[in-house]
């Protein structure tokens, strides 16, 4: 009996070891490709950066006082493509939330998109969403555009803001 558990115990170890590192890791389908490392910036203090994997889409905008106009480049074929705009601290979106709604465009192509919004008095943000199927992958880029950039924010973050001992602001955080 001993003899017989002993070589379904070895049967069983055999199986686990023969299965191990042949299965190959699936990746989530919302994961991007991998994002090349940026090239280190004099002004940043050489540090290097990565970017989020994220749409191959480039969007740009120019705002005014209640309306923005913002250009989305496709650098890549997409389908499916929905462009969302919201507001944060306070400014309000008055025009269409989703001025696209799946579309298609071709590599190289661009959309044109007007927005308009009511911004406080204070710093505020209009964000944007560009999210479509790229090369069979759902992907998506969010951007957000500064409103009343020298104006103070309505949010104000917590803790004391000192200088350190390299000369940059840091941001002093008390005890609970």
């Amino acid at each position: 009996m001993k003899r017989g558990n002993e070589m379904r115990v070895l049967w069983m170890l055999a199986c686990v070891v023969a299965g191990c590192g042949t299965v190959d890791r699936k990746e989530p389908d919302h994961v991007g490709p991998e994002a090349p490392l940026a090239e280190p910036k004099a002004e940043e203090g050489g540090e290097v950066r990565t970017q989020k994997p994220g749409a191959p889409v480039k969007v740009e905008g120019k705002l005014g006082a209640s309306s923005a106009a913002l250009t989305v480049d496709f650098e890549e074929a997409a389908s499916d493509v929905t462009v969302e705009v919201w507001g944060v601290d306070g400014l309000v979106v008055t025009s269409a939330k989703e001025p696209v709604q799946n579309r298609r465009f071709g590599q190289g192509e661009k959309v044109s998109v007007e927005v308009s919004f009511t911004a406080p008095a204070t710093r505020a943000d209009l964000a944007v969403r560009v999210r479509g199927t790229f090369d069979g992958r759902v992907r998506e880029r969010v951007q957000s555009f500064t409103v009343n950039a020298g104006a103070p924010s309505l949010t104000q973050p917590p803790g004391e803001i000192r200088t350190g001992p390299d000369g940059k602001p840091v941001r002093v955080m008390k005890p609970e």
